[in-house]
């Protein structure tokens, strides 16, 4: 029972006992990039769940003083389990951050002219934290998990999971530095056809000390041969762009003789240009059959030899 005066107030406690607690730091790139969050970490060791609400936080000095220090929401917290519950930002702390990305090439098999390479990603972050200056610092680092990406660096680790990330513990000294490595890594399929790969890619996987002798020198007898067959098109191509200029040309001629006087010098002169050209596009018909063959012959050629190769 509880009695109330008229126009006064009360504050009735549901829960009066003392729950454990532990001052840290929480790290959350996505909310503060430089520093991180002050922050308290709750446990209900009771025998019934704490009903969500806002706390109002203290902290006892050295001295014994106690001194406000800010507010954090409480979602309800059941029996036995935790909460990190950040209140400021912990302006003596910074943490710098740097991101690497590579691969590697972990399995290859090549049938039927196709290759099969399997690529492990490999995402490294290095967190380099600078502690407070008189203050030791449990800075708790957020890492954002990544949809099918496996956390392999700090090896051994029990990181806490939560649905958004890793929950890596850094023990920071007063005045120190500490440094945290994390690395994800997930494996990637690779299905490419040997036949259209540039020569530059096969140039590259026939360098690529993972695969067997055998393969690099088959692969880099396909690098040839893929180059041959680039220069054949290209002659291809230089045939077909003089064709065009030539036919453009010619209409310009015929434009132009049609204005012309019949019999003057300009008209002669016209007239014999045209026939050069004329010779010149059957040259080049001749040339561009011969260029056409040679670059079937080159194709047939990387196809045989792109189906050879086995791994």
């Amino acid at each position: 029972p509880v009695t109330l005066s008229s126009g006064g107030s009360l504050m009735l406690p549901i829960v009066a006992r003392a729950v454990p607690a532990a001052s840290v730091d929480l790290y959350q790139p996505g909310t503060q990039p430089r520093h991180p969050l002050a922050a308290v970490r709750l446990t209900n060791d009771g025998a019934a769940g704490l009903p969500p609400g806002v706390l109002t936080l203290y902290e006892r000095g050295a001295q014994g003083a106690v001194s406000y220090v800010g507010d954090a929401r409480l979602a309800a917290l059941p029996v036995g389990e935790e909460r990190l519950l950040s209140f400021a930002v912990d302006q003596k702390v910074k943490v710098d951050r740097v991101e690497q990305a590579g691969q590697t090439l972990t399995r290859a098999g090549a049938a039927e002219g196709v290759l099969q390479l399997t690529v492990t990603e490999r995402q490294t972050t290095t967190y380099t934290i600078a502690g407070a200056a008189r203050e030791p610092r449990t800075v708790i680092v957020e890492h954002p998990r990544r949809h099918g990406w496996e956390l392999v660096e700090p090896a051994g680790n029990k990181a806490e999971v939560t649905p958004s990330a890793h929950r890596l513990p850094v023990e920071v000294p007063a005045g120190g530095t500490a440094t945290l490595t994390v690395a994800l890594e997930r494996p990637r399929v690779d299905r490419l056809i040997l036949a259209d790969m540039q020569p530059d890619q096969l140039t590259y996987y026939a360098n690529a000390r993972e695969l067997p002798a055998a393969a690099r020198e088959a692969l880099g007898k396909l690098a040839g041969l893929r180059a041959a067959l680039a220069g054949k098109q290209r002659r291809i191509a230089d045939i077909e762009r003089e064709q065009a200029e030539l036919i453009k040309d010619q209409e310009r001629l015929r434009q132009n003789l049609g204005t012309l006087p019949p019999n003057s010098d300009l008209a002669k002169r016209t007239l014999t240009r045209m026939g050069e050209e004329e010779t010149r596009l059957e040259q080049l018909a001749r040339e561009s059959t011969a260029a056409r063959k040679d670059a079937d012959s080159a194709r047939q050629a990387l196809l045989d030899a792109a189906k050879a190769v086995r791994l």
